[in-house]
């Protein structure tokens, strides 16, 4: 396992490391603003397998973390108007937005739904990472399904083989990031995560 502290992940021979795993589908770990993600080319069929096989799940899709709006946009079918609030109140934050997926997506990337998850974690180092690379991340905890989610990179590296870890130090508790499926009027709140309270100071429709 590969081994690179956060703060060195944009030096360019952690950035060749990192470009080579992504683009031959490999999977790995990195930090987020809530927990630390298990991620790869949200775009490749086979990293999502990957994934699906660490976890030991398939049945659910996972979120895609952007590295800003341009490349949100050409993942969702539409941005509700909505969107351009909680945008700038929200982001970047510990916050999953659902949309309608854009019809150009591979199903199987979606495991048959018509929404996607985007996140666009305060973390801005992985953030240029995604930008750098010109990929979205596939975006959910490190963790077998129905386990608790790892924050301790010493953990995900004793539990879990992988090609890389992007090495943040241990994270502190978290609930994950708040789900919103703004999809439909009124919002939904489908998980109180982290930061929940924040939706309490926007005026917004929202059902919790």
């Amino acid at each position: 396992m590969e081994i690179i502290p956060y703060k060195d992940v944009l030096l360019p021979g952690n950035l060749k490391i990192i470009r080579t795993i992504v683009e031959t589908h490999g999977i790995f770990a990195y930090p987020t603003d809530t927990l630390y993600g298990l991620g790869g080319n949200f775009l490749s069929p086979e990293a999502v397998h990957a994934v699906d096989v660490a976890k030991g799940r398939k049945d659910m899709p996972y979120s895609a973390a952007v590295s800003g709006r341009e490349m949100l946009e050409k993942l969702v079918e539409t941005v509700p108007p909505v969107f351009e609030t909680l945008y700038e109140k929200l982001l970047p934050g510990k916050f999953t937005f659902l949309f309608k997926a854009a019809p150009s997506l591979d199903k199987k990337l979606l495991k048959g739904s018509d929404k996607i998850g985007i996140r666009i974690p305060a973390v801005p180092n992985i953030l240029k990472l995604i930008e750098i690379l010109g990929v979205p991340f596939i975006s959910t905890s490190v963790n077998r399904s129905g386990e608790p989610p790892l924050n301790d990179p010493a953990e995900i590296a004793k539990l879990f083989s992988l090609p890389l870890l992007i090495d943040g130090g241990v994270l502190p508790a978290s609930g994950g990031s708040t789900i919103l499926d703004i999809t439909e009027s009124p919002i939904k709140c489908l998980r109180r995560g982290d930061d929940f309270h924040k939706l309490k100071q926007l005026n917004l429709n929202i059902l919790y």
